[in-house]
């Protein structure tokens, strides 16, 4: 796993695209090996998600508040065209990771970490996941030990956490909510409800 190197300014940006620009011209995609495709292709994804998520809270800076930020949004269309889950999920990316190692971090598992509403474990479950190469559905049993809805010692080794109480699953249910919450009533539970439609045919086909 390569350790990414995060553009922090302006000046590591344009280093940054410098140096992909030159290992473009030097460097053709057939001489490398099917390990170093997957490096390249994980690097490139990599530094296109953290670099669009610095330009928009970048953006966001120079606005007095969410709805200005938001009419500047619309009417950029290549910017407007990721949903509003999608942009808020890359700040919240850039926002937490900018300067931080995400070697044996997935992109995924970066955004379940990075979530607002795992704002207070963010950090333990970080130095959990680094190195570590844990699936997602790994580091969200990791976020629930860390808010102290699973036991320390559940699991261990598996890749899928024990089904949780109804009462604890609030938190989960904010997630949910968190990412429709830019939706209208009438869509956001249209989507609500051809999940539980999904899931119930899941539950058929076992």
């Amino acid at each position: 796993m390569i350790k990414q190197r995060v553009p922090k300014t302006e000046k590591d940006l344009r280093i940054v695209e410098g140096e992909f620009i030159k290992s473009v011209d030097k460097t053709s995609l057939s001489d490398l090996t099917l390990d170093e495709l997957a490096n390249r292709y994980n690097e490139i994804d990599y530094q296109s998600h953290i670099v669009k998520g610095l330009i928009l809270l970048e953006a966001r800076s120079r606005f007095p508040s969410n709805n200005d930020f938001g009419v500047w949004i619309q009417s950029v269309q290549t910017i407007c065209l990721d949903s509003q889950p999608v942009r808020t999920r890359l700040m919240n990316f850039a926002d937490y990771f900018k300067d931080k190692d995400t070697t044996g971090i997935s992109l995924s598992a970066c955004y379940e970490i990075s979530a607002p509403i795992n704002a207070d474990i963010a950090d333990k479950v970080y130095q959990a996941a680094l190195n570590q190469n844990l699936s997602v559905a790994q580091i969200k049993t990791e976020i629930a030990k860390a808010k102290g809805l699973l036991p320390e010692n559940v699991n261990e080794g598996s890749d899928e956490p024990e089904l949780m109480p109804l009462e604890d699953i609030s938190s989960f249910m904010e997630q949910v909510l968190a990412d429709i919450r830019e939706l209208p009533t009438n869509e956001a539970l249209r989507v609500l409800d051809e999940c539980r439609k999904e899931l119930k045919a899941r539950n058929k086909n076992r």
